[in-house]
């Protein structure tokens, strides 16, 4: 009697490397697990997409958040001013007689520096000028871009334009003047284009006009006394690496010259980008922590659930690296499905939540579609991490062990 054809085995597809349709078996199985568990699969991916939808909420609103922070303290104004060496800043910050002058195009020269930490840079010709019976400043002012400079957050201060002032609070109050009036400075008139909101500082008493103009006036030509210039503090370190050196970059770049830093505005631009940025990093540790363990968990429990299974998958043929596919592909399948799904509602949350008040003359709060590749494949990663444990214990199974339980 003939005896029936023995049905083909993993195994046989391995050693004769002929495909008999085992790779949908092996899918049709990954299938069969998600269905037959489809409660304990369905609350895995929720919690998978909660906790990514959380990461990338935490993601968008810091990074957003940040970029606010600094502008507030950005549009406190400046925090360096760069003067030459021989200058005494006493002498720059009450605007006395003896301020020394230098050429304008200094600041073009450290404009074209971009390793240089300092940028939005202010040529400034400023001198004490009687109005009225009162002291003012009377200031002149150019701003001089970096080439990678954007406009989405640009100068604090802008130009100037020909034939008008700008005035301080205090300035326009002595001089009992209102926007659209006409000044006479030094012989000629000007129309008082812009009266600004009072600070508090010094700046309440100038009398802003556009460089070239300040120069016709005075009679000195291209020069100037004093640059303003804001410190970036994105390059990392602590603000007194960051100090030191700058100083040094400026003097390699500009020999002659220094910079004297505002040393509240400094703080507290750093203060509010290291604040942020670190309070982001322990809560996104916590986060992938608790991912993986949730991860872990599952994935030990349905290992041990399942050792019948693995036990006749292996007496079949299977070789324990198939059966330990099978997991991984489901869960890696889970969670870039997770991380999909996670993304898309932790970015509409952030936008949604944090955009009405997250627009400080920035662009507004947005989904960042760039961040979805880095994070599928972090979720991914994530999820091959946590399932090291499982499988671990899955590879020291013994399936005869397994079967003569049964």
């Amino acid at each position: 009697m003939k005896a029936a054809p023995r049905r083909p085995t993993p195994r046989d597809v391995a050693v004769t490397g002929q495909p008999r349709g085992w790779e949908i078996v092996f899918f049709k199985i990954i299938l069969s697990q998600a269905r037959y568990r489809w409660m304990f699969t369905l609350l895995l991916f929720l919690a998978m997409t909660v906790l990514v939808t959380l990461y990338v909420y935490l993601l968008n609103t810091n990074r957003f958040a940040n970029r606010a922070m600094q502008l507030v303290m950005k549009n406190m104004g400046h925090n360096m001013v760069i003067l030459p060496e021989v200058t005494n800043p006493l002498d720059s910050f009450l605007c006395t007689e003896n301020q020394p002058l230098f050429d304008a195009d200094v600041t073009h020269r450290l404009a074209g520096h971009l390793e240089l930490f300092s940028r939005y840079y202010v040529s400034v010709l400023q001198q004490r000028l009687a109005l009225n019976g009162v002291d003012l400043l009377l200031t002149g002012i150019e701003p001089v871009e970096r080439t990678d400079e954007t406009d989405e957050k640009g100068n604090m201060v802008k130009p100037v334009a020909p034939g008008t002032v700008r005035l301080g609070s205090a300035a326009a109050e002595s001089l009992g003047l209102r926007e659209g009036a006409e000044l006479e400075l030094l012989g000629r008139a000007f129309r008082v284009a812009e009266i600004l909101q009072p600070l508090g500082t010094e700046r309440d008493y100038r009398v802003y006009l556009a460089l070239s103009e300040c120069q016709e006036l005075l009679g000195l030509g291209q020069e100037i006394n004093v640059i303003w210039a804001f410190q970036c503090l994105h390059h990392g370190g602590p603000l007194q690496e960051i100090e030191r050196l700058h100083a040094e970059m400026l003097a390699r770049a500009e020999p002659g010259f220094r910079h004297i830093s505002i040393m509240p505005i400094a703080r507290g631009r750093y203060l509010a980008r290291e604040t942020t940025s670190m309070t982001l990093y322990y809560v996104l540790a916590i986060v992938l922590a608790a991912t993986i363990l949730i991860i872990a968990i599952a994935g030990m429990q349905e290992v041990t659930e399942r050792r019948r299974e693995v036990g006749i998958l292996v007496s079949l043929g299977a070789g324990l690296p198939y059966v330990v596919g099978l997991y991984l592909v489901k869960i890696v399948a889970l969670a870039a499905a997770a991380a999909v799904t996670g993304f898309i509602v932790g970015s509409e949350l952030a936008v949604r939540m944090t955009s009405s008040f997250l627009v400080t003359q920035t662009r507004a709060v947005r989904i960042v579609w760039e961040d979805l590749p880095s994070v599928t494949a972090l979720s991914v990663m994530v999820a091959l991490v946590a399932m090291l444990l499982p499988m671990l214990q899955l590879l020291r199974t013994d399936p005869n062990k397994t079967l003569v339980e049964e």
